[in-house]
C-alpha cells in the first residue's frame, strides 16, 4: 500500500512539473525579453528591403548612422537553430547611409529568427561596438 501511495505521489509531482514547464513555453506569445541592446547610443538605424525577407535570396539592409561611424565585415546567424554564420558585406552609400547585403541559408524551421551583427568604430571619438538586430523569415 505504501509503494502504491509513493508511486501516485511521484506521478502527480511529475505531471505537475510538466504542466508548469509547458505553461511557460508558449511559442505563439510575443517575447518580452527579446530586446537587443547595442552600444551606439541609439544613433544607428536599419531598414530591411524587402520588408518580408526570404531565404536563399539577397537581402539588402539600409543602415543610417552618423558620418563618423565606420563599419567592418559583419555576420548573420540563426538564433533558434545553429547554422553557423554567413558574412555580411557592408558598403557606404553616402555620408550617413550604408547598405549591407546578406544571404540566408535554407532552413527546416517554418519561422526562423536571425541576428545580424555589424561591428562599428568611430575614429573621431575612439568608440567602438557592435550594432545588432534580429529579424524573422517564414516559409510555408
Amino acid at each position: 500500500m505504501v509503494k502504491y501511495t509513493h508511486m501516485k505521489l511521484k506521478v502527480f509531482i511529475c505531471a505537475a512539473l510538466s504542466a508548469i514547464v509547458l505553461i511557460g513555453c508558449n511559442p505563439n506569445s510575443p517575447s518580452t525579453t527579446l530586446e537587443t541592446k547595442h552600444s551606439s547610443n541609439d544613433k544607428i538605424f536599419h531598414k530591411i528591403d524587402p520588408d518580408q525577407p526570404r531565404v536563399e535570396q539577397q537581402i539588402s539592409v539600409l543602415i543610417q548612422a552618423p558620418a563618423n561611424i565606420e563599419f567592418s565585415l559583419g555576420k548573420v546567424e540563426g538564433v533558434n537553430m545553429n547554422m553557423g554564420y554567413m558574412p555580411v558585406s557592408i558598403v557606404r552609400q553616402g555620408t550617413n547611409q550604408w547598405r549591407a547585403d546578406l544571404y540566408l541559408g535554407a532552413c527546416t524551421e517554418p519561422r526562423m529568427q536571425w541576428r545580424v551583427s555589424l561591428p562599428w568604430s568611430s575614429p573621431t571619438s575612439a568608440q567602438n561596438g557592435v550594432y545588432q538586430f534580429d529579424f524573422y523569415t517564414e516559409t510555408n
